[in-house]
This record gives C-alpha cells, sequence and structure tokens, in this order.
C-alpha cells in the first residue's frame, strides 16, 4: 500500500493537473493539435509516473529502431506494457489497446489522445476494421509508429512460454511493407500488485534486429508470427529472466528469493 501512497504523493497532483488541463483537450481536438506534441507531453509524464512508482528500465538494442515508421511487436505481461514502451521511444508511436478501456476516464482518454484504436476481443468484424485502420495509417506513412501485442491477452504465468500470437495481428505490416520491430520485455509485472513487496522494480527490455519487408515479403502471416515470436522468446527465456534476476538480487535483497520470482 505504501508503494502507491508514495506514488500518489510524488505525482498524483501532476496526473490530475494533466487530465484537467490538457489531457481530455488532446482527446478531443486531434485532429488541431499536432500528434508529436501530443505524444512528448504525454511521454513526459509518463516518466515521471514510472520514476514515481520506482520502475527502473534496463534498455538493450534501441539502435534496431529505425528512423522511419515501424511496427513494434510486444510480448504482454501487464498493463504497463505500452507504459514502458512509449517512456523508451522518443519516437512517436501509438498501440492498439482493449475496448473495455476505452471508457476509462483516465486511460480512455489519453489513449485517444495519441489516436490509439480500440480493440474488441469478441467482435471479428470490429477487431477486422481497427487492423485495416492500422494498415491505413501504415500504408499513408503518417507521423507514427504503431506498438501490437499479438498475443491477445495478458500472459498470466511469467514462468510459462510466451502463448502463440495471432498472425492476423501482422497483416498491418505486411500489407504496408513495414518494418517489424521485435520488443522483448519482463518485469512490468510487479510494481502494478496490489501488494507490492519491493523497493525497486526493474523493467527489462529488449528491441530486436527489425524484420524488413524484403525478409518477410515471401512468408505468410503465420509463418511471420512464428519467426516473430521465437525470437521475442530467446530473448526473453536467455537474456532479460537472467537479468531480472540479477538486478532483483541487486536492489532488493532482503525480501527477493528465486523461488518469489514474481
Amino acid at each position: 500500500m505504501w508503494h502507491f501512497l508514495k506514488a500518489v504523493f510524488r505525482v498524483g497532483g501532476h496526473i490530475i493537473v494533466a487530465y484537467f488541463s490538457w489531457i481530455r483537450k488532446f482527446a478531443k481536438k486531434v485532429a488541431i493539435i499536432p500528434f508529436e506534441y501530443r505524444y512528448k507531453k504525454l511521454r513526459k509524464l509518463l516518466i515521471r509516473l514510472s520514476k514515481a512508482l520506482d520502475i527502473e528500465h534496463h534498455v538493450e538494442g534501441l539502435e534496431n529502431v529505425p528512423k522511419e515508421t515501424c511496427f513494434f511487436v510486444c510480448n504482454h505481461l501487464s498493463a504497463y506494457d505500452p507504459v514502458s514502451l512509449i517512456c523508451l521511444l522518443d519516437k512517436p508511436c501509438t498501440f492498439v489497446a482493449k475496448k473495455e478501456l476505452q471508457n476509462k476516464p483516465f486511460a480512455g482518454k489519453v489513449i485517444t489522445g495519441i489516436e490509439g484504436q480500440f480493440l474488441d476481443r469478441g467482435d471479428l468484424k470490429q477487431s477486422l476494421r481497427i487492423m485495416m485502420a492500422v494498415e491505413k495509417d501504415l500504408t499513408e506513412k503518417k507521423d507514427k509508429s504503431w506498438i501490437i501485442f499479438p498475443e491477445g491477452t495478458r500472459n498470466k504465468d511469467q514462468m510459462h512460454n510466451i502463448p502463440e500470437f495471432h498472425h492476423g495481428t501482422f497483416r498491418p505490416a505486411y500489407k504496408s511493407q513495414t518494418p517489424i520491430v521485435p520488443v522483448a520485455i519482463y518485469g512490468t509485472f510487479r510494481p502494478l500488485k496490489k501488494k507490492p513487496l519491493y523497493k525497486r522494480y526493474p523493467v527489462c527490455v529488449e528491441f530486436l534486429k527489425p524484420l524488413c519487408y524484403e525478409e518477410y515479403k515471401d512468408m505468410t502471416t503465420q509463418q511471420i508470427a512464428e519467426v516473430v515470436h521465437d525470437r521475442i522468446e530467446r530473448a526473453v527465456t536467455f537474456n532479460l529472466k537472467a537479468k531480472d534476476h540479477q538486478l532483483m538480487l541487486k536492489y532488493n535483497k532482503k525480501n527477493y528469493r528465486f523461488n518469489q520470482i514474481f
């Protein structure tokens, strides 16, 4: 409980002021206010929130992020995953979120303000429309990249392998011939738990080598999904989990044990 109270004390006032002064405004005036300005302002607030929650990002492979518009594909562990990625990416981007967030006062306005899309996982036709909208945006090479979590839902058992990726989520990149950047993430499942145990929360992120159109143009979306899935799973299994364990031992010596990895 103290973990969250401390965060509220540090940044709660800034979030409330931001919500009433510009977050709602951004959601209403996406056609008027430049996307890059909206993104930078939100990113600054989210970086402040991460620090207030005692989250430390440890990132590798930022040199692999192309300068042009790209399609980030990431494994999904927590609602904090997109927040961490936005904190790390000064390259303006947005993401596809579950429809349930659309009516949430804060999250819904934030996602709308950066022109994210809301996906109804129980409606196949609506999901297809959303993917086509992302494809159109990428084809037009607008001023933003996209973040996708192709598992379709969070992986709640971090000790198990990453679930299979839904190959349909790769259609926007395939059709628009956009570079696909696999992203491996680990550690975001700890900070938002109801009873946080630790003083500091490392989040490990690795941006892997992009898969360019020339490499995947002769593949099916199913094959692309398998290639990207395997690259991310290898990075999480053989790099990020080991790195996370060492960082947790370093920062939380008194109450962290290997069998208490969560």
